[in-house]
């Protein structure tokens, strides 16, 4: 059975691409715009992995987005993937094994992602799921 995949942005290219990419992995996914829209998906349906932008429609989207997710029981264990370009943009830089705590994710990665770091790390975060 194919694991499912929320893939959240609000640039419309980069879904397509990346659900493309993602289900020629194998992966059911579904796609969300905003962070509301997301969690209304996730409220409502099981999935293995959320991949999620960390900048969407406000700044702090993203964030907003996974601490709603960690606070609820239902979807706190969810493996969440966070996507940034804002190291390109502000020249700031997460390092996961600093700022997971208080990023409340499993793994992040610098936009853009290849298709090959794309599926490897969506296949180590649903291996266990």
């Amino acid at each position: 059975m194919a694991k499912r995949v929320l893939l959240v942005d609000d640039d419309a290219d980069f879904l397509e691409i990346h659900k493309t990419i993602l289900e020629s992995g194998g992966y059911e996914v579904d796609t969300a715009a905003t962070g509301q829209e997301a969690l209304e998906k996730i409220r409502s349906r099981r999935y293995d992995l959320l991949i999620a932008d960390l900048i969407m429609e406000e700044l702090d989207a993203g964030f907003s987005l996974v601490y709603a997710v960690r606070e609820e029981e239902k979807t706190r264990d969810l493996p969440i993937l966070m996507l940034t370009s804002a190291e390109e943009r502000t020249g700031f830089r997460f390092q996961l094994d600093k700022d997971k705590e208080w990023m409340k994710v499993d793994d992040f990665a610098a936009k853009p992602l290849s298709p090959a770091e794309l599926l490897k790390r969506a296949a180590k975060l649903t291996e266990n799921r």
